[in-house]
């Protein structure tokens, strides 16, 4: 299988840099599928579940959060606030993020407060949906 030039870059770290035969993201109204030397695209990339293929065959499934992806040239480049393996995603903090969230959401004052909250509860929920499901693996 034919692959691609991927990075997958957050503010705080490189999460992956090298070759991959198929990306899949959440956005708006689905899922995005990226495979080697197809059109461009730019997208915008919501809350939830992504994984890439490597060209030896295995898939890796993470968290992500809002970003951009950009695909050009048979390069890729996904820059979103976070990526976390679902090993590296701390089911307590998360649980204590939803938590504030929810009383935030109670509280909130302004639209802004309000959409902060929104953003803080959804990255929250799926964090725990997606290691949930791969501690059940």
């Amino acid at each position: 299988m034919k692959s691609f030039n991927l990075k997958i870059l957050t503010p705080e770290r490189a999460f992956y840099i090298g070759e991959s035969t198929s990306l899949v993201v959440p956005i708006s109204d689905g899922m995005l599928g990226i495979m080697a030397y197809r059109e461009p695209v730019t997208a915008s990339v919501t809350y939830g579940e992504a994984s890439y293929t490597t060209p030896e065959g295995k898939k890796v499934q993470f968290s992500v959060s809002g970003g951009m992806l950009d695909a050009v040239d048979n390069n890729v480049t996904l820059l979103c606030d976070y990526a976390l393996l679902p090993e590296e995603i701390d089911e307590e903090k998360e649980r204590r993020a939803e938590e504030e969230a929810l009383r935030e959401l109670r509280k909130s004052k302004s639209d802004k407060d309000y959409q902060l909250s929104r953003i803080m509860l959804k990255n929250a929920i799926n964090n725990l949906k997606i290691k949930q499901k791969h501690s059940l693996n």
